[in-house]
């Protein structure tokens, strides 16, 4: 396919510097301005998303980015969100943090439990969901309680999260180069979430991504149990991983390696067991051990920026009454990927797409986990979402009412959508200046 000379592959000298310049001015103009409740600082946010957007886009078009440029950035922008306003869930994680340090389990009460009422700090107050027990996994909340141990400040829990962060983008850039790897390094979307916001997906993230470049790098023979230590390590830190670790037994399987295949699932599963333990003295039972809050209305019918839920309920209302009923084309979706997909690169991108697109509830900072393991191809889906997933927050300013209009929610997802279909129909024909500076290999 022939490219328009406006599109080509000649960088221009200039381009690195505006990128640069505006991706950190982009970060000053957006830490004041984290209180989303108030429409007049999301306005100002949005407007310093805007700029970061534009250095964001622009770098897609340079095709050598200098190490020292290429960490310069990475670092000054999330530097300069450090001190901005977290999300309310910073709050929680430093309310689970101190009240496990305080001998109490954050499994077995509420923020609101009568127990823990004289224990009530200042920041009390901005803990969201505060009548549900804690929903992250066990070494995430063993991680909240050294966080809290050492000091219970939003400033070391982002510090925590922006490290790790960090370390997935020193991953990507030793293995691919800087110029793809500015996919993650300098995206707003990332650099938001983990430095501004302060959420903690970054800790699942990295081992996820390591556990994939090690699968890739090494024959399966040798690295197989490694790799299921890493997925199994991310599934402690976040369920939504678990999928990962069924395709690793399954290629196993595939092999006719039945006995390693026994050895990764006992390993992909180890982490969490292990970490459940202090938690759980009496088992790993629903009754004794509850790790998810079953009764909690916003999981069992809870909904956020949704997609084809969103339309699914328009013909069938009754969807709106049970979330799990996703889990069965969810489901199929995994049977499909697993029958096709060769690698755990190639499971995990085809994963994270069926995931958010099919999921009741879904936060902005839920796209982050896909951006890593779009960074060999360079996949327009992922690019665009990365600024259409800003849309996002437009939410808080609407409480009690969390919905989007279908003009909102068409804006968020569309550019997800449509690019990764266009990027699937035509990513054997594009120009290799905007396949991230060459070749666009197969996961």
């Amino acid at each position: 396919m022939s490219v328009p000379p406006f599109l080509s592959a000649r960088p221009w000298p200039w381009l690195l510097s505006l990128s640069a310049l505006l991706l950190v001015a982009g970060a000053a103009l957006t830490s004041p301005y984290g209180e989303f409740k108030d429409p007049a600082a999301l306005h100002r946010f949005w407007t310093g998303a805007a700029v970061m957007g534009v250095g964001f886009v622009l770098s897609w078009r340079l095709r050598s980015v200098p190490g020292v440029w290429f960490w310069g950035v990475a670092l000054a922008a999330r530097l300069l969100l450090l001190p901005m306003a977290p999300s309310d869930d910073l709050w929680r994680y430093l309310w689970e943090g101190h009240i496990q340090n305080l001998g109490f389990s954050p499994y077995h009460l509420a923020p609101n439990a009568p127990e823990l009422e004289a224990y009530r700090t200042a920041w009390w107050g901005a803990i969201n969901q505060n009548d549900v027990s804690a929903i992250y996994p066990p070494i995430t909340q063993l991680g909240f309680r050294l966080l809290a141990a050492m000091s219970a400040t939003p400033a070391l829990f982002k510090l925590a999260f922006v490290a790790a962060d960090l370390a997935v983008a020193g991953l990507l850039y030793r293995r691919f180069g800087c110029d793809r790897a500015t996919l993650y390094a300098w995206n707003p979307l990332i650099i938001y979430s983990f430095a501004g916001g302060g959420h903690y997906d970054s800790w699942f993230v990295l081992p996820l991504v390591a556990a994939w470049l090690l699968d890739e790098a090494a024959p399966a023979r040798r690295s197989g149990l490694w790799v299921a230590a890493l997925v199994g390590i991310s599934v402690a830190v976040k369920w939504v991983s678990l999928p990962m670790v069924g395709f690793l037994v399954w290629r196993a399987l595939r092999q006719r390696q039945w006995l390693r295949s026994v050895a990764i699932a006992l390993v992909g599963l180890l982490p969490m067991a292990l970490s459940a333990l202090p938690f759980c003295p009496s088992g790993l039972s629903l009754s004794t051990c509850p790790l998810i809050p079953t009764s909690s209305v916003f999981v069992s019918y809870g909904r956020s920026a949704e997609f084809i839920p969103y339309f699914a309920a328009r013909i069938w209302p009754v969807t709106l009454e049970a979330n799990w009923i996703y889990a069965l084309p969810l489901g199929l979706v995994v049977l499909g990927l697993l029958a096709r997909a060769k690698t755990l690169g190639q499971f995990a991108e085809g994963y994270w797409l069926g995931l958010l697109t099919l999921t009741p509830i879904v936060h902005a900072w839920y796209f982050t986990w896909m951006v890593p393991f779009a960074v060999p191809s360079q996949n327009w889906g992922v690019r665009l979402v990365s600024l259409s997933a800003f849309v996002y927050f437009v939410l808080p300013s609407r409480l009690p009412d969390w919905r989007l209009t279908l003009a909102e929610r068409l804006l968020l997802w569309l550019p997800l959508v449509l690019g990764w279909l266009a990027h699937q129909i035509f990513r054997k024909n594009l120009a290799p200046g905007w396949a991230g500076g060459g070749e666009m290999p197969d996961n």
